[in-house]
C-alpha cells in the first residue's frame, strides 16, 4: 500500500508537473445548485477536503462564502494562496473569505462548535484514502460539520488500473457514514477519466 509520504510526493510531482486532468479550474453544477439555485443555502462555514488548487473555496467565497480549504500537496496550497490573493479584493467586497492549508484530512483537529461547517465538499478526495484510513476520515468529517450540515462527496468506484484512485463503493460510504449522516440523494454516473462515479448528497445527524 503506498504510504501518507509517498502519496504527497507523488501528488506534489504531478501539481508541480501540471498533470492534474482533476483539477479542472471548474466548479460542478453540483455544487453551484446548492448556492447559486432556488432553494440555495445561504452563505455560511464552508469546508472542501482535498481542495486542490482551490477552485471551489474561491469560487464560493465569491459568493460571499467563508470559506476553509485542506489539502496535502504543498504545491497546490501554494498556488491556492496565490489565487486567492489576486482576487482578494472581489472576495472582501462579497463579504467573503478564504484560508487554505496544507494538512493531513485524515487528522484535522476537532473545531469549537460556532466554527463547525454548514457547508462541506469532498471532490475526489475519499477515494483516494487508503481504505485502513477511511475510518479516521469519516470522523473528521462528522466533527467538522454543525447539526444539519450538507455534505456532498463525489468519488470514483474501484477501478482495476492500477494508475486510478483506490475508489470506492456507494456500500462503503453507506457504512462509513452510518449514524452520523443520512443519505438524501445519491447520483450514478461516468467519470471524465473513464469508469463510474458517484455524487452523494447527505445531511449531518444530530
Amino acid at each position: 500500500m503506498t504510504s501518507e509520504i509517498d502519496a504527497q510526493t507523488l501528488f506534489n510531482e504531478r501539481y508541480r508537473t501540471g498533470t492534474t486532468p482533476w483539477d479542472s479550474g471548474i466548479t460542478p453544477p453540483e455544487l453551484l445548485a446548492v448556492v447559486t439555485g432556488p432553494d440555495a443555502l445561504k452563505p455560511g462555514r464552508m469546508l472542501d477536503i482535498g481542495c486542490g488548487t482551490g477552485t471551489n473555496c474561491l469560487n464560493l467565497a465569491r459568493l460571499g462564502w467563508q470559506t476553509v480549504g485542506a489539502d496535502f500537496a504543498p504545491i497546490a496550497i501554494d498556488t491556492a494562496n496565490q489565487k486567492a490573493q489576486a482576487i482578494a479584493g472581489e472576495i472582501a467586497q462579497a463579504g467573503g473569505s478564504v484560508h487554505f492549508m496544507q494538512a493531513d484530512v485524515t487528522k484535522l483537529a476537532p473545531p469549537a462548535p460556532e466554527e463547525r461547517f454548514s457547508l462541506l465538499l469532498d471532490l475526489g478526495c475519499l477515494n483516494g484514502i487508503p481504505s485502513a484510513l477511511r475510518a479516521d476520515y469519516a470522523k473528521v468529517v462528522a466533527e467538522q460539520a454543525m447539526p444539519g450540515a450538507l455534505f456532498l462527496l463525489y468519488a470514483h468506484f474501484p477501478s482495476e488500473h492500477a494508475d486510478r484512485p483506490f475508489g470506492c463503493t456507494p456500500e462503503e460510504v453507506d457504512q462509513l457514514f452510518a449514524g452520523t449522516f443520512q443519505l438524501e440523494r445519491r447520483e450514478l454516473g461516468s467519470a471524465p477519466q473513464g469508469g463510474q462515479s458517484m455524487w452523494n448528497w447527505l445531511r449531518r445527524l444530530g
